[in-house]
């Protein structure tokens, strides 16, 4: 489960927010564009009632602020909307600092 929320209470450095739930946890992603983009931080919470609480105190986001959107194809960045990957993290050589997108069918360099 993925879901998606704007910042509604102009902070100064938070645009918008993703979390991320997997087996391990939820995950809370930062962004300070409202463009997709690499987050500038994530945290772990182990329910997602807390991130609801942490988000309404921090960001003035309410319940129903909160969007659904895709889960990551397999591979892929989970803090990203689009789907985007480590290079080579696919055949298990990634190249960390490099990332490519999805458009159109073909895997292109994130320069």
């Amino acid at each position: 489960m993925r879901k998606i929320a704007l910042v509604k209470n102009n902070h100064p450095e938070i645009k918008r927010v993703i979390l991320y739930k997997d087996e391990h946890g939820i995950y809370l992603f930062g962004y300070d564009k409202i463009e997709d983009s690499s987050s500038l931080w994530d945290e772990w919470y182990k329910t997602i009632e807390d991130i609801y609480s942490v988000c309404e105190k921090e960001y003035g986001i309410q319940i129903q602020d909160w969007q659904d959107i895709e889960a990551p194809c397999e591979y892929c960045q989970h803090d990203w909307i689009a789907p985007v990957r480590i290079k080579g993290r696919n055949v298990g050589k990634p190249e960390w600092e490099k990332l490519e997108k999805l458009v159109n069918g073909t895997w292109i360099e994130i320069k």
